[in-house]
């Protein structure tokens, strides 16, 4: 199939999201994908891409397995615009007091394209299932819990401002939530509450916990598939 394809539908196969794959390419060179069966046109009235297929996902696996320099599905991209969720610990693309410039109307588009890439994503690979997380979701939690927060409107937590914090935690890496800042334990609750309810809608269990000194956190798992 890949030799079948032009230079130009290679890169943008490899050069598509590594986690969600969505292309960047011309539209004439992402229809041609799609008559492949590749690609697929998704999105709101004035607001479509094109993604990757299981088929073109399996495709840029192959491809990216051949150029140790593409980064493989589910993993992030080293480039500098690459989109990350911000986790809220300050220490992804997102994060942090730099992060906090970045919120406002380009980073909110930024994201629920991103989330609109996951919820096709899933509906693709789970037969048209959307409330449970993807394969690529589950091998990287952290990032999928961050994502499913901030499409939410949750705030990530910054210096001054109370907000959410998606770290990994235990030897298995599953996604603990924290509601950092100047919040009182009761009103962290409340947060981490909300939180939970917005996660458990869209395929992630929520257990509450508390460390030693009595603070709230969530403990965060894929819902198991039907």
């Amino acid at each position: 199939m890949s030799t079948a394809l032009t230079a130009a539908q290679r890169r943008a196969v490899t050069g598509s999201d590594p986690a969600t794959g969505r292309l960047a390419a011309r539209a004439d060179v992402c229809a041609a994908l799609a008559a492949r069966g590749l690609a697929v046109r998704h999105g709101r009235a004035g607001h479509h891409g094109y993604y990757l297929t299981p088929e073109g996902l399996r495709l840029r696996a192959d491809l990216t397995a051949a150029r140790p320099d593409v980064p493989p599905p589910g993993r992030p991209a080293p480039a500098a615009d690459a989109f990350a969720a911000d986790d809220g610990t300050g220490e992804g693309t997102g994060g942090g007091t730099g992060g906090a410039a970045l919120w406002g109307p380009r980073r909110a588009a930024e994201v629920a394209t991103a989330w609109e890439g996951l919820l096709r994503i899933r509906a693709l690979l789970q037969d048209g299932v959307t409330d449970v997380p993807a394969p690529w979701e589950r091998d990287r939690p952290v990032h999928a819990v961050a994502l499913a927060l901030e499409a939410a409107g949750c705030p990530p937590g910054r210096p001054d401002t109370p907000g959410y914090a998606v770290t990994a935690a235990g030897p298995g890496g599953e996604p603990r939530v924290d509601w950092r800042g100047p919040a009182d334990r009761t009103a962290a609750s409340a947060a981490l509450a909300r939180c939970a309810r917005w996660l458990g809608r869209h395929g992630w269990q929520c257990t509450e916990h508390r460390d030693r000194a009595g603070a709230p956190f969530l403990l965060v798992s894929p819902r198991r598939t039907r």
